[in-house]
This record gives C-alpha cells, structure tokens and sequence, in this order.
C-alpha cells in the first residue's frame, strides 16, 4: 500500500485492461468498507450504512459494464488471433497436506 507523500507510477498500457482493474480495486475496497461496518456490530443510524451500500452497488455495476467492454474489447476480430488460453493448471488449495 502507498504511504502519504509517495510518489505514485502511472500505469500504462491497454485502457481496457487498465479501467476493468480500476473498476476491480474500486469494489474491492467499497467491499472491504462494507464487511468492516458489517463485522462492527450493529448498524448505527448515522446514514454512512446506506451511503457505503450504494457505493458498493455502483462499484458492482461499474465492474460488470467494464469487464462486459474488456470482453467485447478482447474479441473484436482485429484481436481474435492475438488472443490464446494457457493449459489448464491443477490449483492447489489450502487444505493441501505440506
């Protein structure tokens, strides 16, 4: 994580890619918002809950419609041949004995 007066390296690269990953971190972090306000207790009526919820509602729409462009953006026939799946990989999970 960044600490304050850090200089921050601007990312380059496809816009697509870039706005579905800046879309991802947006609900990532209303998500953590809404699970640290959850897991506080009880709800208080300061009006922040609802305010919290819309965002991560918005943040949810905003990664939907971005990861919807990023597939519309990655099989656009100009990118059709450019595009290739890797093998298939067998994930190891955490219950894996060590």
């Amino acid at each position: 994580m960044r600490r304050a007066g850090e200089e921050t390296v601007a990312i380059q690269g496809d816009r697509v890619l870039i706005e579905v990953l800046a879309a991802a971190q947006r609900f990532a972090a209303w998500y953590a918002e809404y699970l640290s306000r959850d897991a506080a207790g009880p709800a208080r009526d300061d009006g922040d809950g609802e305010l919290v919820a819309s965002k991560l509602q918005h943040a949810v729409f905003d990664l939907m419609a971005a990861v919807h462009e990023m597939n519309r953006h990655c099989t656009a026939p100009a990118r059709e041949r450019s595009i290739t799946a890797e093998p298939v990989r067998t994930r190891l999970t955490d219950d894996a004995l060590h």
